[in-house]
C-alpha cells in the first residue's frame, strides 16, 4: 500500500473519532447526551465546564494531528515518510491509550466504534513504518 494513502486514510479515521466532539461543540444535545454518559444522569456545573474543555483541547489537539499527517505527504523521501509512520504510530498509541484502558477496565469513557478505530490507525501507521511503498 503507499503510505501516502495509509497518511489520507488515517487522517480520515483521526478526523471520524474526533468527530463526536466536533459535534458536541455546535450542538447542546449532542453534548448533554455525551456529558450523560460520563457523568451520569445530574451533572454539575463544573462536570459541565470541565467536558466543554475536554472537548475544546482534545479537538484541536485532532486537528493539530490531521494537519501533521496531511503536511507529511509533501515529503518526497521513502524512508523518511516510514519514520514519519512510525512516529505517527506512537502519537496515534497514546492517543488512543487512556480509551483502551478504560474499555478494558469495563468502563468505556469511548463508544467502541472510536476504539477500534483508533487500533486500525494505529495499525495503519505501523504497517506504513515496515510495508509502505512510494
Amino acid at each position: 500500500m503507499k503510505i501516502k494513502n495509509i497518511f489520507f486514510i488515517c487522517a480520515a479515521l483521526i478526523f471520524i473519532q474526533g468527530f463526536p466532539l466536533f459535534l458536541s461543540m455546535f450542538s447542546p444535545e449532542f453534548k448533554i447526551m455525551l456529558i450523560n454518559d460520563a457523568f451520569g444522569g445530574s451533572p454539575s456545573a463544573d462536570a459541565i465546564i470541565m467536558f466543554e474543555t475536554f472537548a475544546l483541547v482534545v479537538g484541536l489537539i485532532v486537528v493539530g494531528m490531521i494537519f501533521l499527517i496531511v503536511g507529511a505527504t509533501s515529503i518526497e523521501d521513502l524512508e523518511t515518510l516510514k519514520r514519519l509512520s512510525f512516529l505517527f504510530f506512537v502519537l496515534a498509541g497514546f492517543f488512543s491509550l487512556p480509551d483502551l484502558i478504560s474499555f478494558i477496565k469495563g468502563d468505556p469513557t469511548a463508544p467502541l466504534p472510536v476504539i477500534i478505530l483508533g487500533l486500525v490507525t494505529m495499525g495503519l501507521f505501523y504497517y506504513g513504518s515496515k510495508k509502505a511503498t512510494f
